[in-house]
């Protein structure tokens, strides 16, 4: 019994706001707080009412011009803030010889357009193996076309070495 008690004591404050409401309403309730005894439909009614004033106050105070220019105060002002510290904590990191945010961004997006064009360049010198690979598969590869096959360096050697000799000893 001490339980209900206690219980019943710390639902007084929460409940006694509603109970004086719905007694100024002339409203009938049921038992000792236990609130005003409205049909289901009328509660309904008077929750709807209750939602579209709020939504209704609500809409026209934040499309008021004095919300809207304290919203906008506000922004800045966070903006404000936000570049301060910022700004305070680079020049704490390059005065700790510390790599700052801004470093570390500034490095980052170099090594991701250096990524890029690596990437780029393996592309296409894949697509230009393949190509040369599908050249010999099919037998046409650049010395198939022509007629003869130019000689190895060494005899060209060879040639030039003997034309000269004879040049020479005559």
């Amino acid at each position: 019994m001490t339980d209900n008690n206690s219980n019943q004591a710390a639902m007084d404050p929460l409940s006694q706001f509603w109970t004086d409401m719905f007694a100024r309403m002339n409203v009938p309730q049921t038992g000792a707080g236990a609130g005003p005894s409205l049909s289901r439909d009328n509660q309904k009614q008077m929750q709807r009412m209750f939602f579209d004033a709020m939504a209704k106050y609500f809409d026209d105070f934040m499309r008021s011009e004095q919300f809207l220019q304290m919203m906008k105060e506000t922004m800045d002002r966070s903006l404000d803030f936000k570049q301060q510290i910022d700004s305070f904590l680079t020049q704490l990191y390059r005065g700790a010889q510390m790599p700052a945010k801004t470093d570390v961004d500034d490095i980052s997006g170099l090594l991701r357009s250096i990524e890029t064009n690596v990437l780029d360049r393996l592309c296409s010198l894949e697509s230009k193996v393949a190509a040369v690979e599908d050249k010999r598969r099919t037998g046409r590869g650049a010395g198939a076309s022509r007629a003869q096959r130019p000689p190895r360096r060494g005899n060209i050697k060879a040639a030039r070495g003997k034309s000269a000799k004879g040049k020479s000893g005559k």
